[in-house]
């Protein structure tokens, strides 16, 4: 696998990264809280890994440029955009223990 500096790396619940597998979700969010603007506002990553849960290097994953839209409101609150659709995707493992894939 090959080793991606200047990553953002972000966790999801299973029902979102399958979302985002299915191409139904194309951006995701994070409240502009504190703890999102100290590792969002102001950073410029390269890459963003997007894993389903915690643990071990099994687990379903994307890994995709990172490409931020900006802020945006939702119910109400500031958030982050941030692109994740299939066009940017660099590999991934749609499946518990499955392999690998490179592209989109």
């Amino acid at each position: 696998m090959p080793v991606y500096k200047n990553m953002l790396y972000l966790i999801v619940y299973k029902e979102v990264i399958n979302r985002i597998f299915s191409g139904e979700k194309t951006i995701e969010y994070r409240e502009c809280t504190k703890y999102w603007d100290k590792r969002l506002k102001d950073k410029e990553y390269r890459f963003m890994r997007i894993t389903n849960g915690y643990g071990n290097d099994t687990r379903p994953y994307i890994v995709m440029e990172y490409k931020p839209i900006g802020k945006v409101m939702r119910e109400g609150k500031e958030h982050y955009a941030i692109k994740c659709d299939k066009s940017i995707w660099i590999e991934y493992r749609n499946e518990l223990n499955g392999a690998i894939k490179y592209g989109n």
